[in-house]
């Protein structure tokens, strides 16, 4: 029981995050290149930093119910949460409408490139969710987490034209953060 519900979860992550739906050329209004990789990653790095707020949310929240076990207070938990994943996805949301318009600000770049600013993302949200499974369970989070898996494999596809191997450094990560939740879902069981 305990693996089957581990390999139904990495083998739904990883369905959701290479099945992302290629954008339609209708719905784009500007066709990215790879000589709008600097833009892009200014964007993500921007995006980064907005997502860093709602994850510090989850953290705060969950730093408070880590020495509880009461099941009362993990439930009344579960709104701010669902509020703070709600919150991210309409950064996503948001970042990938960006991406498609191609309303890319011209700002700074950071250092590393977009892999490694979508790395941070992934990484950022990643450990959130581990913090909100541990408290709610699995069954729970599942049940909010569609929108946004829904919302990073469709920022993800439109990033495809600006970075060629973005798909397979993605998907080596991706299946890096499920190893790590993998391991944390094998605790809760």
């Amino acid at each position: 029981m305990k693996f089957s519900s581990i390999l139904a979860v990495a083998s739904t992550f990883s369905a959701l995050s290479f099945a992302a739906p290629s954008p339609s050329p209708n719905t784009l209004e500007k066709r990215l290149s790879p000589a709008d990789e600097p833009a892009a990653t200014s964007r993500m790095a921007a995006l980064y930093t907005d997502i860093k707020q709602y994850t510090a949310i989850i953290n705060s929240t969950a730093d408070a119910l880590s020495d509880s076990t009461n099941p009362l207070d993990a439930a009344a938990a579960g709104p701010k949460f669902t509020a703070a994943i709600a919150s991210i996805n309409a950064l996503v949301v948001g970042a990938t409408n960006d991406v498609n318009s191609g309303d890319l600000a011209k700002r700074q770049v950071p250092a590393g490139g977009l892999p490694a600013q979508l790395a941070l993302i992934i990484v950022e949200i990643g450990g959130a969710l581990n913090r909100i499974i541990a408290i709610l369970g699995l069954t729970v989070t599942l049940s909010f987490l569609g929108p946004l898996v829904g919302s990073l494999s469709l920022l993800l596809a439109s990033l495809i034209p600006v970075v060629s191997n973005l798909l397979a450094v993605v998907g080596a990560l991706v299946n890096g953060v499920l190893g790590g939740l993998s391991l944390a879902l094998a605790g809760l069981f």
